[in-house]
């Protein structure tokens, strides 16, 4: 039957050649938000900063437990815990400037990244500058103490990368691996500041915060 063949050749052919209109658009978008991260990130102040979603930032989650057993109660951290190593998927930076005891400039280590400013997460410290406060100075200079200008640094960003100011959001240890925000925690340099969704570490800095208070470490016996 030649004509039926020719039929459902031709309806074959047709069919090949009908193509989801949606994927002809969304496609080439899709490619070019691709190549614009690529070339434009650096630039214009964004960095993948290894964060890892909501939670994934949370050393007590249950994974590998027996099926239907209870979920881990654990221990509430303490000053004299461990602060967490570095993790894995920190990224390497080049410390510019400290600008006070939370804020700093650095640049990430990758081709043409420009310096981006940082804001330290979970604390807060004294002002500095023609508005300064109690401490400011100190805070500044413990920062800089434990990161100074030339030298590398690692970097994790949280659930949120960055504030409605541009300012990249993280967690920073040293190379050698000392937990940044959590040691102005217990010198007494900083205070707790934790803006949700971004709760990483909170038990931690809560309580290095509570036994730089009860020791009048820093701010809490000269302010």
């Amino acid at each position: 039957m030649p004509y039926a063949r020719e039929v459902t050749s031709s309806a074959s052919r047709r069919s090949r050649r009908r193509v989801n209109p949606w994927l002809r658009l969304v496609v080439p978008i899709a490619l070019v938000v691709a190549a614009t991260v690529a070339i434009w990130g650096p630039k214009i102040g964004w960095f993948d900063f290894g964060g890892t979603g909501p939670g994934a930032l949370d050393s007590t989650s249950d994974v590998g437990a027996e099926p239907g057993a209870e979920p881990a109660v654990p221990a509430a951290p303490t000053a004299t815990d461990a602060a967490p190593a570095r993790p894995a998927e920190a990224v390497p930076v080049t410390v510019d400037y400290v600008h006070d005891g939370d804020t700093l400039f650095v640049y990430p280590e990758a081709p043409s990244a420009e310096r981006i400013k940082v804001r330290l997460l979970g604390i807060d410290t004294p002002e500095v500058g023609d508005n300064a406060e109690c401490f400011g100075a100190e805070a500044t200079d413990a920062l800089r103490a434990l990161l100074p200008e030339g030298t590398t640094a690692w970097a994790q960003s949280d659930v949120n990368p960055q504030d409605k100011y541009g300012r990249s959001l993280l967690l920073m240890w040293t190379d050698d691996g000392r937990f940044v925000n959590n040691e102005l925690l217990r010198s007494g340099a900083a205070t707790v500041l934790q803006i949700d969704p971004n709760r990483a570490h909170t038990e931690l800095f809560r309580a290095s915060e509570e036994s730089a208070r009860a020791a009048g470490a820093g701010l809490w016996s000269a302010c």
